[in-house]
């Protein structure tokens, strides 16, 4: 990928305001949500002596930070128990300096149930911060008010994490209720990254039949052999990807896969489940409609 691209999505964060706009305001969550989670396998182990936790953003924003185990969070379905139905694993963004667990997956997460999908959320581990609340506002405070790169690159860790995450699904297909050949991946933001990063590595058994990619890179010239469909979509006053062009959309075409891509006008960065009176609001409807289009999920699907 061009350097740009990596850069750009270095930088990509789930916050709603502007930069330094809402660090002073977030605080600690004494008691973080209990969802059933299976912890996935270390392929590239890492040493981190922090301690997972969480804070919010705003009242039902919250954000999960120095994750050290990666898990997967399978959504509770409302299909039929026994329905083999196709996968979708929902990859969170944040800037690798956390998740942000409502906006990019918890609430799409209760939309897509309603597609005809069993839902996955993938908890990837994130870059080691301070141990302690104040590190973490520190840490932040750093990226938005104060401009300053991360210390290390966590996507090597991001897709090991992803990758498990699909074996894990298409392995536990049967038990899942899952059709092994529609284990599809969408990501936001750095989770639009590590999608892309986790599709370019081709892995043959940590695949996705299908990726989306929502507020992420759209500049790549590294295009995977067969690739599968894509579906996209940015804002064009996306504060972090406004300056790359749409090589990866072209290429991605001229490779032969099928490409669904939305450029709006407006709508800005982290727009998942925050509608805000632009065009990006239809994102969701637009996902929903392509898989029933593409044939991943039946046309008779619940609305």
């Amino acid at each position: 990928m061009k350097r740009l691209a990596w850069a750009s999505l270095f930088w990509a964060t789930s916050a709603m305001a502007a930069p330094g706009a809402w660090v002073d305001g977030v605080l600690p969550v004494n008691n973080p949500p209990v969802m059933p989670a299976v912890d996935l396998p270390v392929s590239l182990p890492r040493a981190n002596p922090a301690h997972e936790a969480w804070a919010q953003q705003t009242p039902d924003q919250r954000l999960v930070y120095n994750v050290v185990t990666p898990q997967i969070l399978p959504w509770p379905s409302s299909l039929p128990k026994d329905a083999t139905a196709p996968a979708v694993l929902l990859v969170p963004g944040g800037g690798y300096q956390f998740l942000a667990m409502d906006n990019e997956g918890f609430d799409v997460a209760k939309r897509l149930d309603k597609q005809g999908v069993r839902v996955f959320i993938v908890k990837y581990r994130t870059l080691p911060l301070p141990d302690s609340f104040a590190g973490f506002k520190n840490a932040l405070a750093g990226l938005f008010q104060r401009g300053e790169r991360p210390a290390s690159d966590n996507r090597p860790y991001a897709v090991a994490d992803t990758q498990a995450a699909i074996r894990y699904v298409r392995g536990k297909a049967a038990a899942l209720h899952v059709d092994p050949a529609k284990v599809g991946i969408l990501g936001f933001s750095a989770g639009a990254m590590t999608v892309l990063a986790t599709t370019q590595a081709n892995a043959v058994d940590a695949r996705p039949d299908f990726v989306g990619m929502v507020y992420g890179p759209t500049q790549s010239s590294d295009v995977p052999p067969k690739a599968p469909p894509l579906f996209a979509v940015i804002a064009a006053d996306d504060r972090f990807f406004k300056d790359q062009d749409l090589s990866l959309i072209h290429n991605w075409r001229l490779s032969g896969s099928g490409v669904e891509f939305h450029l709006y006008s407006a709508g800005g960065h982290g727009f998942a489940s925050q509608p805000n009176g632009t065009t990006s609001d239809a994102w969701f409807d637009q996902f929903a409609l392509w898989m029933k289009a593409s044939g991943i999920t039946a046309k008779s699907d619940r609305k």
